[in-house]
């Protein structure tokens, strides 16, 4: 039976993967995958920080679905007819106290100490260190994972990607790519902010969901073609790559097969 794991045990596996100082690394994860971890998501954090450094970048998305209008929730608990008294009352977006539902880690990030959130109600993105501004500062409302956002900065910076017990389908850097292309998949997005202090409902074009369509393809075909890092932190399978390269590669596959 292993043992628990520690923010030292984690490190050593960060490590062994292929995280270096100075990083810059954007990070998808599952605690569950990682498996039973002394001082829980806290300490998953902490080593990715560790072994970054104080020159290292942390980046974790911090997506807030639950700001979108209900109709678009897809959750059984909620009826029809609580629709209306939702889209009445339901909370605008704020960086500061709006959970994000992207799993414990990224929960536990949002609220590390000095990390900085972007300014988008349900794609925003965390991140923790000297470039963390500079990645957050500008999140395009429309094609809120295309150009104008910390996924085109992501790409700009030569971070790398680190899927911590997910897989490709969990990667947001494809919505990015596919965001490049002509015949991109889109869908459009609903949502209340605050505009000039009034409470109102805004409407933009997104990209649509993959649901597990392209993604993994992308990835699989992608693992076979370049040069990618495979190991095992805590109990995850663990994939460290390139994010440039990455979108290179998907755009190519993206025009070949939507266009």
């Amino acid at each position: 039976m292993p043992l628990p794991n520690t923010i030292d045990s984690l490190s050593h596996d960060l490590s062994e993967l292929g995280i270096q100082l100075g990083s810059t690394v954007m990070v998808h994860s599952s605690l569950g995958k990682i498996g039973w971890t002394v001082g829980g998501p806290v300490s998953v954090v902490r080593a990715l920080l560790d072994v970054l450094g104080s020159e290292g970048t942390l980046v974790m998305p911090a997506e807030s679905p639950n700001i979108l209008d209900p109709s678009d929730w897809n959750d059984p608990q909620v009826k029809a007819e609580w629709h209306e008294t939702i889209r009445a009352t339901l909370p605008v977006f704020d960086p500061l106290t709006t959970p994000t539902t992207m799993g414990a880690i990224a929960e536990a990030f949002r609220t590390f100490p000095e990390t900085r959130r972007s300014n988008h109600p349900i794609v925003s993105v965390c991140a923790n260190g000297p470039l963390a501004s500079e990645i957050v500062s500008e999140h395009s409302l429309e094609f809120c994972e295309g150009r104008g956002t910390p996924f085109e900065k992501l790409y700009n910076l030569d971070a790398q990607t680190l899927l911590l017990g997910v897989g490709f389908n969990r990667c947001t850097s494809l919505h990015y790519a596919e965001s490049l292309v002509p015949r991109r998949r889109t869908t459009t997005h609903r949502y209340p902010m605050s505009v000039n202090g009034e409470r109102v409902w805004i409407e933009n074009i997104d990209m649509a969901n993959d649901d597990g369509v392209h993604f993994p393809i992308v990835g699989d075909q992608f693992a076979e073609t370049a040069s990618i890092r495979l190991g095992t932190v805590g109990q995850a399978d663990s994939t460290l790559f390139s994010t440039r390269d990455l979108v290179d590669f998907a755009k190519t596959y993206f025009v070949r097969e939507l266009n």
